[in-house]
């Protein structure tokens, strides 16, 4: 696959569509061709507006195809495409402009104003409107601009290699055999990378896809019939539970649409209650691992996928996993090749001088080559007694205890000893209780710093709860421990696992 080859690709197809469906529930259809015209125009228009190679248009839009064939049109033009989330405010319009240094912004937000350099996804710039404070972006590899947020929540901008990202299609094509006869559904943003990939894989293979909001995505499933998904571990939750209230009279497989050859979980952890799940209801659920940095650095397959992993390394030699278990990356195309508008010292731990990708994960191989994550650097706990745990670790201790749908561990306010909050399955103070001497149980088998000692209880699922979860969908282990300090403080005594005083 190569970006510069991409038009040709998709240009004379005209039997593969991509489809955009809105938070209204219609629908409108072109042909890979048809958005290849498209294409043409917006950027024809581009470049009557005064965009030149090198220019940077901005987006900060929701999906729609018109968000997808201005990204076309930039490419055709040269440009760089800064991505920007959907939500990003622009409270001052014209002062952000310039500070991100753009040619033209095109925006869906009603409050951007009228600006000749300004416009709505459907709206044709002036002629000549790019401001004097566009700027020119030379790097020869620059495909994009995006943001990236990793479970602390703050935003980072990423430069994006033109050669990473065919690197990365190319790999997935071969992996999982996409050909013109699959269909693909998305439902996350467009700003976020991974569905760009997922733009370019498409037409790239003549592959039919799907654009829709995260609040018609079970009736666009139901209708559009894909073959594949990509998406959070809680869009799988709640598929499955959705499922499940449905009455189960229909197959799993059936309720999503009858077509599905695989789904792909990535981004956080995944319940392995909601693999087995899948794998029950004959629906063959993978996990992979990968972060906008590197590219993807591990994948379950169709033929080669074990629960519990996050699959078998892509790059075997570009992966190095240090002594205490942290992987470090270095692959002659990466998919980004570094930070912008982030600090020094964030692109310094993260992006070395050797050309190597650190990724704050830390993992172990078992003799087959699958990878199991054991969670990240800066979640390590520190206990009073010196040792440091993987809280995910600790986690996988309790993976199938009754009663328990959902463990997370946290530090106690000293971090002299570890605590956990629990969704108990079904909720309620006899369960709670039987959980509690469940966990002691499980406590006398491991080693005295590998003991969960303290517990609270939430009623809500923890890794879709808003109060832990960052804006992508990630579980904030920083504000579950905030969560569990506050709650086992208003516990008149405490309880610790098994009945006993904490």
């Amino acid at each position: 696959m190569n970006l510069a080859g991409l038009a040709e690709r998709y240009s004379g197809n005209t039997s593969a569509v991509v489809v955009e469906i809105d938070t209204a529930g219609r629908r409108r259809t072109l042909t890979h061709a048809e958005l290849y015209e498209l294409a043409v125009t917006r950027a024809d228009q581009l470049r009557a507006a005064g965009v030149l190679p090198g220019h940077v248009v901005g987006i900060r839009a929701t999906n729609s195809l018109d968000w997808a064939a201005w990204d076309l049109a930039v490419l055709l033009c040269g440009a760089v495409l800064e991505a920007f989330p959907d939500d990003t405010a622009l409270d001052d319009v014209e002062e952000f402009t310039a500070r991100h240094g753009l040619a033209l912004l095109i925006t869906d937000d009603d409050a951007a104003g009228s600006l000749p350099y300004v416009i709505g996804p459907s709206d044709v710039p002036d002629e000549k409107a790019v401001p004097v404070t566009a700027r020119h972006e030379e790097a020869e590899d620059l495909h994009s601009l995006v943001y990236s947020s990793g479970t602390s929540g703050r935003l980072k901008g990423l430069r994006i290699s033109r050669k990473g990202t065919e690197y990365v299609i190319a790999r997935f094509v071969d992996a999982f055999s996409v050909t013109a006869e699959d269909r693909h559904l998305i439902f996350l943003p467009l700003s976020n990378y991974q569905q760009r990939l997922s733009l370019y894989c498409c037409l790239w293979t003549g592959a039919d896809l799907i654009l829709t909001p995260f609040q018609r995505v079970f009736a666009a499933i139901a209708a559009e019939r894909p073959t594949f998904l990509i998406g959070p571990p809680v869009f799988y939750d709640t598929a499955l539970g959705l499922y499940r209230k449905s009455g189960g009279g229909a197959s799993l497989g059936d309720f999503l649409g009858g077509r599905i050859r695989f789904l792909i979980t990535g981004m956080a952890p995944i319940r392995r209650e909601t693999l087995e799940a899948f794998r029950d209801g004959g629906v063959r659920l993978l996990e992979a691992y990968g972060m906008t940095e590197s590219g993807m650095i591990a994948w379950n397959t169709e033929d080669a996928h074990r629960i519990g992993s996050v699959g078998r390394l892509i790059d075997p030699d570009a992966v190095t996993l240090l002594s205490d278990g942290e992987l470090i990356i270095r692959r002659p195309a990466p998919l980004s090749t570094g930070y912008f508008d982030t600090g020094g010292e964030a692109a310094d731990q993260t992006f070395r001088s050797d050309g190597s990708i650190v990724t704050g994960d830390y993992g172990r191989l078992d003799e087959d080559g699958f990878l199991t994550l054991l969670g990240r650097k800066k979640d390590v706990i520190a206990l009073g007694s010196g040792r440091k745990v993987h809280p995910a670790e600790i986690e996988a201790f309790f993976a199938g205890v009754e009663g328990i749908a959902e463990l997370l561990v946290v530090p106690t306010a000293q971090s002299q000893r570890l605590g956990a909050i629990v969704t108990a399955s079904p909720d309620g103070p006899e369960t709670q209780e039987a959980v509690r001497r469940r966990i002691h149980e499980v406590n006398q088998t491991l080693e005295p710093y590998q003991r969960v000692m303290s517990v609270v209880f939430s009623a809500q699922p923890l890794r879709s709860d808003p109060r832990f979860m960052t804006g992508n969908m990630k579980v904030s282990r920083q504000r579950a421990a905030d969560f569990f300090t506050e709650a086992l403080a208003g516990q008149s005594p405490p309880r610790a696992a098994g009945g006993r005083q904490a």
